[in-house]
């Protein structure tokens, strides 16, 4: 249950299966949407790609998500090398589904439980949709930039800083996030903010 893989899923959060066909690059009318959509503070929806790394004071894990994100359903795959699936992870009416990649099913009624049932740590997972489209949530913004945009935030005793954003403007999305609580710590490097399926 406390493996770098479930550790990983857990702090990366919910969303969509893995596409191995590149995509057209996204125009400019398309990618204004995917950021209204992001950012919509009644029905949010994204789907993301990207990398991350994290720590913990006995080991560290990285790997690839692909994320898909809806206000009532969350997809999240994480992939190894060579694209091996480690595991999915699924929400809907029905609560928190973490399938690993020895197909051991673990079962939360929501996702800060799945958290406190793998880790037994107060990891505040509802908020990830939230911090990866640059919003609060129920977090404490700590400062901003110069665009307006959150520079950092704290929830739970979790710090989120918003390293990077994909450009100077006051509606982009994050690129590079960075959090931690002191004794774990994880990086996300969003590579691509696709439509939602």
């Amino acid at each position: 249950m406390r493996s770098a893989v479930r550790m990983a899923l857990v702090a990366a959060c919910a969303a969509t299966l893995s596409a191995c066909a590149t995509r057209p690059p996204v125009s400019l009318d398309e990618h204004g949407l995917i950021r209204s959509m992001a950012r919509d503070e009644r029905a949010a929806a994204f789907s993301l790609s990207g990398r991350f790394v994290v720590k913990g004071p006995d080991q560290s894990a990285s790997a690839s998500l692909d994320w898909q994100h809806a206000p009532e359903r969350d997809e999240l795959q994480i992939n190894g090398p060579l694209g091996k699936v480690l595991a999915q992870l699924t929400r809907d009416a029905s609560g928190v589904r973490l399938v690993d990649d020895g197909q051991r099913v673990t079962r939360a009624a929501t996702l800060d439980e799945l958290a406190r049932a793998a880790f037994g740590a107060d990891i505040p997972l509802t908020g990830a949709a939230y911090w990866v489209t640059g919003r609060p949530g129920g977090a404490s913004v700590t400062s901003r930039d110069g665009a307006g945009r959150i520079a950092a935030l704290t929830e739970r005793g979790w710090r989120v800083e918003f390293v990077r954003y994909e450009d100077d403007s006051a509606d982009a999305l994050p690129r590079l996030i960075e959090a931690s609580d002191g004794e774990h710590s994880f990086r996300l490097l969003i590579d691509e903010w696709s439509p939602v399926k």
